[in-house]
């Protein structure tokens, strides 16, 4: 199977790029031939990244006649997309045949793939805006990126304060947060390291994390903590009643499996509001605080 060529050059078009889980994704296919001879298509494989081996290839019977230099529209279908949340990938490939002027005959060449991918980002819907309390730091720039990349994925818009929204007054910065939380239908915390305490030999948070955690229970808002795991867990971090997820800035693919266990539930307590049936439903599935904890534990040593 060819990785390469320069027979022809195929053009997929996606209804759209944010989708949400089993949700149906529409493409269409063109293609352009770039020699001057005929070429012939007999079959379409499309490998879907959420997939394995021959699992993951669609195929379509599409017999099609291109003459040299012209382009064509080759189908038009829909992908049935997976239920997880993440950014996935697709690759295309068609089986091809070239007409041969000199000995009058057409050639096989087997199934040649595109050397491009087309990305798409599986989002649950709605998506909440959420005020996030984070650090500004240029040294934390790294982490909290990452983390409010993954927070997008899982259908969340990050409202930051000090970057998306501002104070006129310093006198008033904690005035405007309290009232921005109050208008937002949720907050998470990012509580990265800050200081770090020779007597205690632990690292403690900002102090606007503990601040602007306050704010928000006193709105009564949904509120989620991701916690580095070598901030000491004190103020609101202390309490089991709030939905806590640890991480490793090294393991950042085992938060990815920690948010997993956690994001649907606070999705639903968002939508529906009901604080006490979110708190239990982790209860009863042994994910608070510690319990989160073990999570990640299990999928760095499966992984």
């Amino acid at each position: 199977m060819r990785k390469r060529n320069l027979i022809w050059r195929l053009y997929p078009q996606l209804s759209k790029y944010v989708n949400p889980p089993n949700g149906n994704l529409r493409i269409n296919i063109a293609v352009e031939n770039l020699l001057n001879v005929p070429i012939y298509f007999s079959k379409i494989e499309i490998y879907p990244s959420w997939a394995n081996a021959k699992k993951g290839v669609k195929l379509i019977q599409k017999n099609n006649y291109l003459s040299g230099g012209t382009p064509t529209s080759l189908t038009d279908f829909k992908l049935q997309l997976p239920s997880k949340v993440g950014l996935y990938t697709l690759k295309f490939g068609l089986e091809t045949w070239v007409y041969d002027n000199y000995r009058g005959s057409w050639k096989k060449l087997g199934v040649l793939q595109t050397s491009e991918w087309k990305y798409i980002q599986v989002t649950p819907q709605p998506i909440y805006d959420a005020f996030v309390s984070y650090s500004g730091r240029n040294d934390d720039s790294p982490i909290v990126n990452q983390i409010l990349n993954l927070l997008r994925l899982w259908g969340f818009r990050p409202i930051l304060f000090g970057k998306d929204k501002f104070s006129e007054d310093p006198l008033k910065i904690p005035s405007d947060i309290s009232r921005l939380i109050d208008r937002l239908p949720a907050v998470i915390g990012i509580a990265t390291p800050r200081d770090y305490s020779l007597q205690e030999k632990i690292f403690k948070t900002f102090p606007w994390f503990h601040i602007e955690s306050a704010m928000a229970f006193k709105s009564d808002k949904p509120l989620l903590f991701i916690i580095d795991e070598a901030v000491k867990s004190e103020g609101f971090l202390e309490y089991p009643n709030f939905p806590k997820v640890f991480y490793n800035p090294a393991k950042i693919d085992v938060l990815e499996h920690r948010l997993a266990v956690v994001m649907p539930g606070f999705r639903e307590r968002i939508a529906k509001k009901k604080t006490k049936s979110f708190l239990s439903g982790l209860g009863k599935a042994a994910l608070i605080t510690g319990g989160i904890w073990l999570v990640g534990k299990l999928s760095v040593k499966d992984s």
